[in-house]
């Protein structure tokens, strides 16, 4: 009995044992467990604060290289500089504006004669006029009453060129056609075709020379009542014109400075009135 009581103690005191060494062990992962759990967290704590930390610098790092400024002053000051820049540029475009204008006055004011220094005016009876009415000194004018371009040798035209060449002169200005429209009888494509031919002679006799062709003045009503082949003279500047711009000649119309009252009593000459506005015209194309 006394053996079976200290057996059955001995098994009691096992089972206790047992027992406690479990809850011991339970206890223990309870507390491994929960360590581990607050292990986790602080980790994620500490990549956050990292992060956060990361993109706190990024964005110091992007403010400092790219700083916010107010460019409301900056603008306002281009501003400003333009306005100045366009003032003065406007200012210089009036200083040279009134340059040129001195300039052409001055140069308008000089003497028909030292104007034409160095040129010629070659052409016929209508051309004579400069020198007849006093416009222009006679030895800048080389003109003969009947010369025309159709038939420029039994005119007397190619002598006149002869005469040009011999000068040598820096602007030739040729003044023909009227006699042409009896000529050629009203034809202008034979009149621009002797017209071509004598171009042709100056330019190759005178290659230095620059070359002004004057248009074909019209004839007033009575003497296309006369003669109708003078109102084919418009059809004689056109093809005139067209001829200039093949042959690289400057073409001078001075139709719109004929006036009613300028014709003589043929109807083809013109006044002394007319001469002046002529000589202009040839001085603006020549830049003299």
């Amino acid at each position: 009995m006394y053996i079976q009581t200290c057996a059955a103690m001995q098994a009691i005191r096992r089972f206790c044992t047992k027992e406690k060494s479990v809850i011991v062990k339970d206890e223990n992962r309870k507390k491994w467990s929960k360590g581990e759990e607050q292990d986790k967290i602080l980790r994620m704590a500490v990549i956050v604060v990292v992060v956060l930390l990361i993109i706190g610098s990024i964005i110091v790092a992007v403010k400092l290289l790219n700083p916010r400024v107010d460019i409301t002053k900056g603008t306002e000051k281009l501003k400003e500089l333009e306005q100045a820049d366009l003032k003065a540029a406007e200012s210089k475009v009036e200083e040279l504006e009134e340059a040129e204008r001195a300039a052409d006055e001055e140069r308008k004011s000089r003497p028909v004669n030292e104007r034409f220094a160095n040129c010629l005016v070659l052409g016929d009876s209508i051309t004579q006029g400069l020198y007849e009415f006093g416009i222009m000194d006679q030895s800048l004018v080389i003109a003969e009453k009947g010369a025309e371009v159709t038939r420029p040798e039994e005119t007397g035209t190619m002598d006149m060129i002869r005469r040009a060449e011999e000068a040598k002169p820096k602007c030739l200005f040729l003044t023909f056609g009227m006699n042409d429209v009896e000529a050629a009888r009203g034809d202008a494509s034979a009149f621009a075709e002797g017209y071509g031919k004598v171009l042709d002679e100056i330019k190759s006799s005178m290659p230095d020379t620059k070359v002004y062709v004057n248009c074909v003045l019209p004839a007033d009503k009575q003497a296309i009542e006369k003669n109708e082949w003078y109102g084919s003279i418009p059809q004689y500047n056109e093809r005139l014109k067209a001829l200039c711009e093949e042959k690289d000649v400057i073409f001078i119309d001075n139709t719109g400075l004929v006036k009613d009252e300028y014709y003589a009593d043929d109807g083809i000459h013109q006044a002394p009135d007319y001469y002046p506005g002529w000589v202009e015209n040839m001085a603006e194309a020549a830049d003299l």
